[in-house]
């Protein structure tokens, strides 16, 4: 299997698949990825949590963007584009229960943020794609 560093960069650019998917792909990652960089030190847990988040991003946009003659990394009906549409769902807002911190800090935001779009991704996925597409979700 020959890996393409050009073609996974052309198949993350936003020329490829579905506009709304895509931009609420990117606003996830985006999201998740400021997070990332404004989370206070010792949030081990957290920090993994934001970065599976920031990888379930990355595969499921690898995924919807491919072409017919190309192989998805998980195919548009699969039980794992479920769950990692439910992953950047759930994980932006277990995260925010996880961080220790004394006073409010400003990766909440982005992180209650994160968790909204992940939502809107999850359901709208689920029922425009997964409920009405596929038959093995029908």
């Amino acid at each position: 299997m020959n890996i393409n560093v050009n073609e996974i960069i052309a198949l993350l650019g936003p020329g490829r698949g579905e506009l709304l998917w895509n931009l609420l792909l990117y606003a996830i990652f985006f999201l998740a990825l400021i997070a990332l960089f404004i989370m206070p030190d010792r949030n081990l847990r957290a920090t993994l949590l934001v970065t599976a988040v920031l990888v379930a991003a990355v595969i499921v946009k690898l995924s919807l963007s491919v072409g017919p003659r190309q192989a998805p990394i998980i195919g548009r009906c699969d039980f794992g584009m479920l769950v990692l549409n439910a992953l950047m769902f759930s994980f932006p807002l277990l995260s925010i229960g996880l961080i220790r911190t004394r006073k409010r800090t400003a990766v909440f935001v982005p992180l209650i943020l994160g968790g909204i779009m992940g939502g809107l991704f999850f359901f709208g996925y689920w029922i425009v794609v997964q409920n009405a597409r596929c038959p093995v979700w029908a």
